[in-house]
């Protein structure tokens, strides 16, 4: 209660207050106050800290709660305060060196966490209660559930029409993160059991006259009779889950699939089904890429038949031959460098591989039988770099994977002449990004990095496609989809980073550069490189992101973390267009670099190897 009295007390007052505003001039010797973390007045947390981030007159003194504070050249200030339990005050206070002064103050209110319910009474509570989304599921699936109540006493659960009284196990509270009052059961599916929308009932018992009893959220359907479904892939750039777990980025794909694709459906868990891919694999598709196929119609499967090789100027083709299409998972492997498909659903009858001559880029065709219903194509490539692939169905069923071989480009000295390169100014529009202590916003400082490689590059005789060239901000469908229809060879998607709400900006600064598949990663590490030289901190080199614009098969892609917006130094570098520019030229140097090392070059003819009719004239 008293918390509550002094947090309504300290509310009342969170408001702007200013002893000599600026003048409306808002000229740069004016005192000012802006304020960019928080965001609210009034910030509720469950965490024991939080991240302040303002700015001011280079010359004014800062001070957090009456500490002072360091404020940096560009004007910003930054901090990390404590929390406790309840209401936390924050008054921040600039000064400048005439003595006038500006001040705002905020309260912070600090959530209890999470405890143990009490021994004396029963209690099952609603937190961390599973299913706490619906399921399908069917014979020999693994319901898991899950309750937080009261300790040390006896719980079951219920499923209505197929089984009472399963035991739950309360958990240690070493197994349980040091909480009590963790209980857990399973049920294995069995072929006889149905029902249709029930939630799971759970039940706690003190004694025989004191029970407690509660529901899941998540309601159940048991539908032997109807699983598993076809479903046929539908919509604009579907794609395939690992599993149900997801973050800011979404949940880890296993790679876009076609649409038409046919798919076996076993259950369904929220808004996802559940896919069938082989004896040994599952995977998840979100409901809105599925069409339901009538009950009748029969499961995918193809013989897999007879697979070519043939290529074109710049890219190689491999096809095999089904009867469906089945879905198909992908990915790139180096030493040596190849191309792996898992096609699913499809058994061998493979009885020649035709190599054309016209496939140069390609060493070797093999296949093998992984299990009773995965089958695996293996294509080996000739060049050190993986330049690209896709896959997609041609002519009704057959799978066709498009091999990009190395460009092959006039001259090492101009190592960018002719190159299609797609520059992705990171967030824009609604999607501001990160904001530093100066409210500098990501959106724009990408924009003008992007603007500088897009001069450099052209002056080097590239193509640029520019997935932005304003403060607009396309989707990442749309980025996309202009990136693979204009034919780019490489692309680079331009970043800052920042830090959570609960990290200390001091300690977290530097540049970092991401890829999602191993082959494209001696992009990402000459680029890193190149924004070491620019005397940037340390932050590494990131494998397997899950980000839309490093899923692409069909590109050597990169992300680059210039640095660190939250951090105070780093922004400073990055407000600066000079250091701006520089960002630029390293990432220019990295794309040269990259492109000698890998592409093949025609050079062309000098005098001393002209022939000798050509000399004599």
């Amino acid at each position: 209660m008293k918390h509550l009295l002094t947090w309504s007390l300290l509310l009342v007052s969170a408001s702007v207050f200013a002893q000599n505003p600026p003048d409306s001039t808002g000229t740069r010797d004016s005192l000012f106050l802006r304020v960019v973390i928080p965001e609210k007045d009034s910030i509720l947390t469950p965490f024991s800290r939080h991240r302040i981030a303002a700015s001011t007159l280079p010359s004014a003194t800062a001070y957090l709660n009456g500490k002072e504070t360091r404020v940096y050249p560009s004007g910003a200030f930054v901090g990390l305060i404590p929390l406790a339990i309840g209401p936390n005050p924050l008054r921040l206070t600039v000064k400048s060196p005439l003595g006038d002064s500006l001040f705002r103050e905020f309260v912070f209110v600090r959530s209890e966490p999470i405890k143990t319910s009490p021994k004396d009474t029963l209690r099952i509570e609603e937190v961390m209660m599973e299913p706490s989304q619906d399921l399908w599921l069917t014979k020999d699936d693994l319901l898991e559930v899950k309750f937080k109540g009261s300790p040390g006493f006896e719980a079951w659960f219920d499923i209505d029409g197929v089984e009472s009284g399963l035991p739950m196990r309360e958990l240690s509270p070493r197994e349980a993160g040091g909480l009590g009052g963790i209980y857990v059961g399973r049920y294995k599916i069995k072929e006889e059991n149905k029902t249709h929308g029930k939630p799971v009932e759970f039940h706690l018992k003190k004694s025989f006259w004191s029970s407690e009893e509660s529901r899941s959220k998540g309601r159940l359907w048991i539908t032997p009779d109807s699983l598993p479904r076809v479903g046929e892939i539908v919509g604009r750039r579907p794609f395939l889950n690992a599993g149900l777990g997801t973050d800011r980025l979404g949940g880890a794909k296993l790679g876009y699939i076609p649409a038409g694709v046919l798919v076996e459906i076993i259950g369904k868990a929220g808004q996802q089904y559940k896919i069938r891919l082989s004896e040994s694999m599952e995977a998840w598709l979100p409901q809105e890429f599925a069409r339901l196929l009538p009950p009748d119609k029969p499961l995918p499967r193809s013989l897999a038949g007879s697979i070519s090789s043939v290529g074109n100027d710049s890219i190689d083709f491999v096809t095999l031959a089904l009867s469906e299409k089945l879905p198909f998972t992908s990915d790139l492997q180096t030493n040596p460098n190849a191309i792996v498909v898992d096609v699913f659903g499809a058994t061998s009858n493979t009885n020649w591989i035709t190599h054309h001559l016209s496939a140069r880029g390609i060493e070797s065709v093999k296949w093998n039988q992984v299990s009773g219903d995965q089958y695996r194509l293996t294509i080996t490539l000739k060049h050190r770099q993986h330049w690209g692939y896709d896959i997609d169905y041609n002519g009704g069923a057959n799978l066709r994977i498009r091999v990009r071989r190395p460009p092959v480009l006039a001259s090492r000295d101009s190592s960018l002449a002719g190159l299609s390169i797609a520059v992705d100014a990171g967030h824009g529009g609604e999607s501001q990004g990160a904001l530093g202590a100066t409210a500098a916003k990501e959106m724009d400082v990408t924009l003008l990095v992007a603007q500088h490689l897009d001069s450099l590059l052209r002056g080097r005789g590239a193509r640029v496609i520019m997935t932005r060239s304003d403060s607009t901000g396309p989707t990442m469908n749309e980025r996309t989809e202009k990136i693979l229809s204009s034919g780019a060879q490489i692309l680079v998607s331009i970043h800052c980073n920042s830090i959570g709400e609960v990290a200390d900006p001091l300690q977290v600064q530097g540049t970092s550069t991401y890829y999602r598949y191993v082959g494209f990663k001696p992009l990402a590490n000459v680029m890193y490189e190149k924004m070491l030289e620019l005397g940037l901190k340390q932050f590494g080199v990131i494998g397997s992101f899950n980000f839309a614009l490093n899923a692409p098969t069909q590109l050597p892609n990169v992300l680059v973390e210039t640095a660190f917006l939250s951090n105070p130094e780093d922004e400073m570098l990055l407000i600066d267009d000079s250091f701006r520019k520089k960002i630029a030229q390293q990432i220019t140097k990295g794309l040269e670099e990259f492109i000698r090392s890998y592409a093949d070059f025609k050079e062309l003819p000098t005098p001393t190897n002209l022939p000798q009719s050509v000399k004599s004239k």
